[in-house]
């Protein structure tokens, strides 16, 4: 029962961000939007920003590590450029409008669990960096593409991605 509601008040915030931005998104307007009392919200979160963060964390592990095992990572890529391309106007207000929480890192977050759960486990330790900083720049070129006047074709950019990966990924095997 906590999930579904954890699920309805970011349903809300999601619908308001989109439409009025963070800054003008109260907590009282959350509540009434998901269907929800007040007070139920501080019972989960500290504020809304502790909400928008877990809001995109959330989606972000349905899209990246709930489809680990069912699921080429190709596919997740893709999946992940569709979501942000989906829910557009949400991102952008997410990335424009508060500076609290940093969108391209959460982003960067679950690519590096996905681009890890390729790696060879030897790899990965001596190889963290390299794997974080290269999601931090996808992520980065994913945020870019939300912002840009003419953004590019999300297809486009999941080809990008995968392809950055594979050659990262030669590059680890070979030591």
């Amino acid at each position: 029962m906590a999930y579904i509601t954890q699920r309805k008040m970011a349903q809300g915030l999601q619908q308001l961000v989109t439409t009025k931005g963070i800054d003008h998104t109260s907590v009282t307007a959350i509540m009434d939007t998901a269907g929800l009392r007040r007070q139920t919200f501080y019972d989960y979160f500290q504020d809304k920003y502790e909400l928008l963060a877990w809001s995109i964390d959330d989606t972000l592990s349905e899209t990246v590590e709930h489809n680990l095992n069912y699921l080429k990572w190709p596919a997740i890529i893709n999946l992940v450029c569709y979501e942000l391309e989906a829910h557009r106007q949400f991102y952008v207000a997410s990335v424009k409008t508060q500076h609290e929480i940093d969108v391209t890192a959460l982003i960067a977050n679950h690519l590096a669990e996905l681009v890890t759960h390729l790696s060879p486990t030897d790899v990965v330790a001596s190889a963290a960096t390299l794997i974080w900083l290269l999601c931090l720049g996808i992520a980065q070129s994913l945020i870019h593409n939300l912002l840009t006047n003419h953004p590019r074709d999300y297809e486009e950019l999941a080809t990008a991605a995968v392809t950055a990966i594979q050659m990262t990924l030669k590059m680890l095997a070979k030591g």
